[in-house]
C-alpha cells in the first residue's frame, strides 16, 4: 500500500480513528491523540482494512461498513 498519511489529532473520545479518501486517491487516516499506544496500533489496523478492502468503492453505508469489518 501507498499513498497513506497518518495523522494523530484531538478527536471527540468516543471517535478512535477514521480514514479519509483523498482527491488525489491517496489516504489520510485520523487517529485520536488521546488513545493509548495499543489502541492507535489497533485503530491503525482497522483503517487498513477499510482501504485493503476498497470499503470506499463498495457503495455501501457507512454503518454497513463498520458492521461487516467488526
Amino acid at each position: 500500500m501507498e499513498n497513506i498519511s497518518v495523522h494523530i489529532i484531538d478527536m471527540p473520545c468516543k471517535v478512535d480513528g477514521m480514514t479519509v479518501l483523498n482527491d488525489d486517491d491517496s489516504y489520510s487516516v485520523f487517529l485520536n491523540a488521546k488513545a493509548s499506544h495499543e489502541q492507535l496500533l489497533k485503530t491503525y489496523a482497522h483503517e487498513l482494512k477499510h482501504i485493503e478492502g476498497n470499503d470506499f468503492y463498495c457503495g455501501e453505508t457507512v454503518q454497513a461498513i463498520e458492521m461487516r469489518t467488526h
